[in-house]
């Protein structure tokens, strides 16, 4: 029995995540206490051209009179690794407690719990998952956060009325974005300002280093005067040079706009094609061309090229989701679209993947005159190297989540041998704290 309303997708090392709550097969009893989050690895064969299932895993969780539902998921950086994971947020609801919980998804399908807190409300404002893994929100126009690393839920000394963007920037660790009530000067008077300074001074830009708890100023990152409009934020370059923070960066607006900044000043601006874009993110295809891919609160979709101008270079209607990755295994990244489909209950039953160039895949065509993938990548020996690279990637991935484990094996044994040798001796055997394990 499928309990979530929307499964939840996530795109990773090339392949599709599925996230779905279901109740035991064995389970018939309507008052059974348990559900699992069920997660499907699925991988595109370029020879059916379809998605097939790689593997999947699931976790139990005791669901007596209890509500759970995945909020969210991301891939974010485990810090004590530096391994980029995949990390769900989950919400537990029992009458007024309302308690969350982060899982990590290791290679080997196993879900790690990574730390949980307990809230007297629900989680509605601006949900981000970051390094950590790290969960931020807002709530009654504050700032709140916490780690795994502390566990400890936290707010920040800020008043915001939204988070534009959430991320890592060079010299400063993670980042907070937002938009706030402008500090107007004290040596100026608010009364005789123009409507035009109003306008302008009405709020402002601001970012938040969360580990230095240090603020940074908003217009590095775009004039004030865009903070009436922007609703989303995506940061695509971040240096320092000469002790100035640079910035560059694209930005979606409530006016139907995407922006383009580089240090705080507009270089370019599109027309988005629909009205309400809520999300941007970035793809690199195999041209070399960066694409930004805007979601629509309508649920359609569109890409804006970026060459000599910014350009709106296709859209979509009736888009369930829009994932980036290298799904085909040729070096570079593609858009994976999924599309709702009511007549057909099969996840990833109905999708396009393209680069809007060479590649384009759908479903439902046949393809009698496609390129085998080998001959393919023999055409072209910079994609045959791209593979590689991302395989590379991907294995010494693998390689250090092994190192780690087998680490911590020999820990185990050589405690276990100490422990037998003090038993021997008949001593009293000390175990170590959670510290020396680590």
């Amino acid at each position: 029995m499928l309990l979530s309303e929307q499964d939840q997708f996530l795109s990773y090392n090339g392949e599709v995540l599925v996230f779905q709550l279901l109740k035991p097969k064995h389970a018939e009893e309507a008052d059974d206490k348990t559900i699992n989050l069920c997660v499907r690895r699925m991988a595109f064969n370029r020879d059916t051209k379809l998605f097939v299932q790689k593997s999947s895993g699931e976790f139990s969780m005791g669901a007596s009179h209890s509500k759970i539902e995945v909020i969210c998921c991301s891939c974010t950086t485990d810090s004590r690794t530096g391994i980029i994971l995949p990390c769900i947020l989950m919400k537990k609801k029992k009458q007024n407690n309302v308690k969350y919980f982060l899982l990590l998804l290791h290679g080997s399908n196993q879900f790690e719990p990574s730390f949980y807190f307990k809230l007297n409300y629900e989680l509605k404002e601006d949900i981000r998952l970051f390094a950590g893994p790290s969960l931020l929100w807002r709530h009654a126009n504050k700032l709140f956060y916490i780690s795994s690393n502390n566990c400890v839920v936290q707010s920040a000394p800020v008043q915001l009325s939204s988070v534009v963007w959430t991320g890592e920037i060079v010299g400063e660790g993670s980042v907070v974005l937002g938009i706030r009530t402008a500090c107007l000067p004290e040596t100026e008077d608010p009364v005789g300002f123009s409507v035009s300074d109003r306008a302008i001074w009405g709020s402002e830009f601001f970012g938040y280093a969360i580990e230095t708890q240090k603020m940074l100023t908003g217009t590095c990152f775009m004039p004030h005067a865009y903070s009436r409009v922007v609703s989303s934020v995506y940061i695509c370059k971040s240096e320092r040079l000469k002790k100035q923070l640079r910035i560059s960066l694209v930005a979606i607006t409530h006016k139907n706009q995407l922006i383009w900044f580089q240090n705080g000043v507009p270089k370019g601006v599109c027309e988005l094609p629909y009205e309400k874009p809520c999300s941007v993110k970035p793809a690199l295809t195999s041209s070399s061309d960066l694409l930004f891919v805007v979601s629509f609160a309508s649920g359609n979709s569109c890409v804006v090229q970026r060459r000599d101008s910014l350009q709106v270079a296709s859209k979509w209607q009736k888009v369930k989701c829009v994932l980036v990755d290298d799904f085909i295994g040729s070096g570079s990244e593609q858009l994976l679209l999924l599309f709702q489909d009511d007549s057909n209950t099969d996840v990833l039953s109905t999708f396009k993947i393209t680069d809007l160039a060479e590649v384009n895949y759908a479903s439902g065509i046949n393809y009698k005159h496609d390129v085998p993938a080998a001959e393919g990548l023999q055409e072209n020996g910079l994609l045959t190297v791209r593979a590689l690279e991302t395989r590379l990637q991907a294995g010494w991935t693998s390689v250090r989540e092994l190192q780690q484990h087998l680490r911590l094996q020999k820990r185990v044994i050589l405690e276990s041998c100490r422990a037998l040798i003090d038993l021997v001796e008949d001593r009293t055997h000390i175990l170590p704290n959670s510290k020396e394990v680590k």
